[in-house]
């Protein structure tokens, strides 16, 4: 029963680890496996951007001497409609409807912002105005870029340690030695599965931030997936169920032992119940008065009768107070 009792403490951090990695492999994939999953989303349909705003956004003497007389559009800027931004990718709605999904890669965000950044330089450039995106812009892109970079890093972290985790999991059952190892990996994945999560939270967060904060002049629209925020917390959430049953393993379910004791009690006890020609298969403490005893002759197996031994019972002081027992060897 005690075994039964250590099976069901081990199951249950053990089914929890498995659902957090589950969780965050559909969280952290997601535009790879679930392509109607991503973490926020960008709908510039109605991006309309003047040319006042863009001469003081845009630094360029040329670009003060010719203004556009209409505002610029999402189509005039070579942009889709909807961008749904992943910690691997980026998917994307054209202006026809149909969306498609960049290749997932690693440390895609600033290749792909890098290029998008010149394409809008060039855009700019091609219609005769002599800009550059400013200093600002720049360092947003590249920021932008670092953190999603190390939200891949984290999701990776976490994805190894919750995989070691179920590894050393499947043998603490065996032991308690087990159990503190598990324990401790746990606890790394536990803070990696948190820092993916927030990484991926806080990015969004502020992103989301940004683009409704221009909204009234831009027509941006930015929000984030509660859908794929659900994913990945249910993941922590997960984690650290796993984490503070691991520590119970330690601390309580101890692996029954007793199985372990009755089995070095029988093999002490068996070099005592085996026993030789001549002597009697269960030998013990007997009185030496015992009939059965030394003070009786004994038969060997083939029926010959052995004389009684010369030793009787003690005399003395010892008489009828205490009567010695002797082992039969």
């Amino acid at each position: 029963m005690a075994n039964f009792g250590r099976f069901v403490c081990v199951l249950v951090p053990f089914c929890l680890t498995l659902a957090s990695l589950v969780t965050m492999l559909v969280g952290g994939l997601s535009g790879v496996l679930d392509k109607s999953l991503y973490n926020f989303r960008i709908n510039i349909t109605d991006l309309s951007i003047s040319p006042d705003m863009v001469s003081s956004i845009i630094s360029g003497d040329a670009f003060n001497k010719r203004q556009e007389a209409r505002n610029l559009t999402a189509a005039d800027l070579g942009l889709d409609n909807v961008y749904d931004v992943n910690p691997w990718n980026y998917c994307y709605t054209k202006q026809d409807g149909e969306r498609e999904c960049t290749r997932a890669a690693f440390n895609w965000a600033e290749v792909a912002l890098n290029s998008t950044t010149n394409d809008w330089n060039n855009i700019l450039t091609s219609t005769g105005m002599n800009v550059t995106l400013p200093q600002e812009m720049t360092d947003a892109v590249k920021a932008f870029g670092t953190v999603s970079r190390w939200t891949q890093i984290t999701f990776i972290i976490a994805w190894v340690a919750l995989g070691v985790e179920l590894f050393f999991g499947l043998f603490a059952n065996c032991s308690r030695a087990f159990s503190c190892v598990t324990f401790l990996i746990a606890l790394v994945a536990f803070i990696a599965v948190g820092a993916a999560a927030g990484l991926a939270t806080g990015t969004a967060a502020i992103v989301v931030g940004a683009v409704e904060a221009t909204q009234s002049v831009s027509g941006l629209d930015a929000n984030m997936n509660t859908r794929f925020l659900t994913t990945v917390w249910l993941g922590v959430l997960f984690a650290a169920g796993a984490t503070l049953f691991w520590m119970f393993t330690i601390c309580c379910c101890a692996p029954d032992r007793s199985s372990r004791s009755r089995s070095r009690d029988n093999a002490g006890g068996e070099k005592y119940a085996l026993g030789g020609l001549g002597v009697p298969a269960n030998p013990g403490y007997q009185r030496l008065s015992d009939p059965n005893g030394y003070n009786s002759g004994y038969s060997s197996a083939y029926g010959q009768q052995y004389p009684r031994s010369d030793y009787g019972a003690p005399q003395g002081q010892y008489g009828g107070a205490y009567e010695p027992y002797s082992h039969r060897a």
